[in-house]
């Protein structure tokens, strides 16, 4: 016979108070774990894909930072496509 009876310790001090886990198996952890290791892999490559929308922009912003003005024509509808290319990738 064990020292301890748990589970009458258990119900003695039984409170709401559980600290707000639960078990779970193993196969449902690795589930979980797996679904996020995916979810991180696909954010990684949309932003890898935003990156390469917005390098160029900025590399040749830098590569004309002893100009004073900037001549760009149309730039509206770049803008505007670029903007739907990025919002693409970040709200899907």
């Amino acid at each position: 016979m064990p020292l301890i009876d748990f589970d009458k310790l258990a119900k003695e001090y039984e409170t709401e108070d559980d600290f707000g886990f639960s078990a779970v198996s193993e196969e449902e952890y690795n589930s979980v774990v797996n679904k996020t290791a995916e979810t991180a892999d696909d954010y990684k490559l949309r932003l890898h894909e935003v990156e390469k929308i917005i390098i160029p922009f900025l590399s040749k912003l830098h590569s004309t930072g002893d100009k004073e003005y900037i001549y760009w024509p149309n730039r509206k509808p770049l803008i505007e496509k670029q903007i739907e290319r990025i919002l693409k990738l970040t709200k899907g």
